[in-house]
């Protein structure tokens, strides 16, 4: 139950804000998550919050194709890295910028506190994201600056009226160098099997700036803004293919923030242990 947990609870498909779950893989196994996600809007939160259209008739799309990877170094021990490649596009009457490539790459170690054996995961995880891609780039996948975040993770699987269940809930504190704002972030997942193949899993994510930034030059991304709030839920469900494949489709919204694009996307993910 518990490897099926780690599995679960790893795929949560928010480009450059991936939480992986409190469990470690074993040494020398791991997983591969290729994600991707389609965001379409004409709307954003303004600084106060309140939903405004993009001035002069403006339309942001957002493709999302992300290969996750996690590897187990020891059984407490785990590497973690995230590769996001972002396809953007923002149009208006006067015209179109389009833009394809790396984004913020996030790279990490994830270390499992208590024993491997407890129904219970408790782990830390310390992650340095670094930009790359050019600062010339329009839009751009984000600020172009370098991260430092600390992560505690708990987590644990269960059964509930006989089927299994897990739980995830994380909380960090990011540090970003440059103007961007620092950061809190905090996510949940849960998932249950609704049979043996088929499980539903339902998450939550917020990011919280902490108003210590400073205002960079306007790009045509509504998401790379120095200093923002966003809070968005996803449902999706996930399928067994095959004994190490599992595939994945679902639906987010960003329903409330502050400063950042509002609007839904489409998931797909396929993952894959070895």
């Amino acid at each position: 139950m518990a490897k099926v947990a780690a599995l679960l609870a790893c795929c949560c498909l928010v480009p450059c804000d991936s939480v992986a779950g409190a469990w470690t893989q074993e040494p020398g196994h791991g997983q591969v998550i290729l994600s991707g996600s389609l965001f379409r809007t004409a709307t954003s939160f303004d600084a106060s919050g309140k939903p405004q259209l993009f001035s002069d008739g403006g339309r942001f799309r957002q493709f999302y194709l992300n290969p996750y990877l996690e590897y187990g170094l020891t059984r407490r021990l785990t590497l973690v890295a995230n590769l996001p490649a972002p396809f953007l596009c923002f149009a208006n009457r006067y015209g179109a910028q389009s833009s394809a490539g790396l984004g913020d790459v996030e790279v990490a170690l994830k270390r499992r506190f208590n024993a491997i054996e407890s129904a219970w995961a408790v782990s830390g995880q310390f992650t340095v994201m670094f930009p790359a891609y050019s600062p010339s780039r329009n839009p751009a996948p984000g600020n172009h600056q370098e991260d430092l975040e600390a992560r505690f993770l708990l987590g644990r699987g269960a059964t509930l009226a006989g089927r299994h269940f897990f739980w995830d809930t994380e909380v960090a504190y990011r540090y970003r160098t440059g103007a961007p704002a620092d950061q809190v972030r905090a996510d949940a997942t849960t998932g249950l099997d609704l049979t043996r193949r088929l499980t539903l899993m339902g998450q939550f994510f917020s990011i919280k700036g902490l108003h210590n930034g400073q205002p960079l030059a306007a790009n045509s991304n509504p998401n790379a803004q120095s200093d923002f709030d966003l809070y968005k839920y996803q449902v999706s469900l996930v399928v067994k293919a095959g004994r190490t494949v599992r595939i994945q489709g679902g639906w987010s919204n960003a329903f409330a923030g502050r400063n950042t694009g509002r609007g839904q996307s489409a998931i797909l993910a396929l993952w894959k242990t070895f």
